[in-house]
């Protein structure tokens, strides 16, 4: 009798409880339903584009509908044809005279010339110009991870000149492990998550997806914590991830909300100049405390 009392007065009856599950279940499925829906306009936005021979755009769209087959299950399955020509038009779009395909053949050509430290000290640079982006973007719901890079950041900073002490190391091994999960989320994939910027433009953290700048700023941060984890000098770390650094310009941002030609944007040349400024920085073997100061300059800095 007592259990009947309790459900009577004070708790849940099992009918409720099947109802509330019955109705997580269902809000789950719209939710798939909508990111395979969302997958599928993308992919036919992108094969507009191809035709066009607007192939920049296409790839904005191919690339988004790639991620959405590929990280949720269920929109995989209900696409797969779709996804098989996705994948190859991509593969297709990566000889193609795009300005992310030239970014990135020339950050390679000159990586080659800087020893290991160098590389790593041009990728920090570069994700140092991140923060003021993700501060913004860490108020979308279920976005605040991207609110922790300051402190990753600064972390970072510090093992440049003395050992991370054991409970840094710890925090930064945790954080690249939520940040890798963070991907493959629906918050990530969600394009209502998004902030307003300058010229009354709107940027979405599903920008940060294009030629794979999520999956390439995870893997050089990983590498990062790897090595000032490990102690020894970033000479002898891991090659550095010199993709990330093509990928500061945020080029899914301005193909989605502008209408000029990429190359033509000012914001774009600038980030360019930038990326270019770097290299030429880091050629001159900077201390710590310079690359600290030159990093602080960056983190402050609004690069949209």
């Amino acid at each position: 009798m007592s259990g009947f009392l309790k459900n009577l007065f004070g708790g849940k009856s099992e009918n409720d409880r099947e109802g509330e599950r019955l109705k997580e279940q269902s809000a789950s499925w719209e939710e798939k339903a909508k990111l395979t829906e969302t997958a599928e306009s993308c992919y036919r936005r992108g094969k507009e584009y191809q035709r066009k021979g607007d192939l920049e755009r296409a790839r904005l769209y191919l690339d988004r509908a790639s991620t959405l087959y590929s990280n949720f299950e269920q929109t995989f399955d209900e696409s797969e044809v779709l996804m098989e020509d996705c994948d190859e038009q991509i593969g297709a779009l990566e000889e193609e005279d795009l300005l992310y395909n030239e970014l990135l053949e020339q950050v390679t050509e000159r990586s080659e010339e800087l020893s290991n430290t160098q590389n790593y000290i041009w990728g920090l640079l570069s994700l140092a110009r991140f923060q003021g982006v993700f501060e913004k973007l860490s108020e979308c719901p279920d976005c605040e991870i991207l609110g922790e890079l300051k402190k990753v950041l600064h972390l970072f900073c510090q093992g440049l000149g003395r050992p991370l002490n054991e409970e840094e190391q710890e925090y930064l091994q945790d954080f690249i492990t939520r940040f890798y999960d963070f991907g493959d989320s629906e918050a990530f994939a969600d394009t209502s998550n998004q902030i307003p910027v300058s010229g009354g433009k709107m940027l979405q953290v599903f920008d940060l997806n294009g030629n794979s700048t999520f999956s390439c700023m995870h893997i050089f941060m990983d590498k990062c914590i790897y090595a000032f984890c490990n102690g020894g000098p970033l000479e002898e770390a891991e090659p550095a991830e010199t993709d990330f650094i093509a990928n500061t310009v945020l080029i899914d941002h301005f193909l989605r909300t502008y209408e000029e030609e990429l190359r033509s944007i000012p914001k774009v040349q600038e980030e360019i100049g930038r990326i270019w400024s770097d290299y030429d920085f880091v050629q001159t073997m900077p201390d710590a405390a310079a690359v600290a100061e030159r990093m602080r300059v960056y983190q402050k800095m609004d690069i949209l």
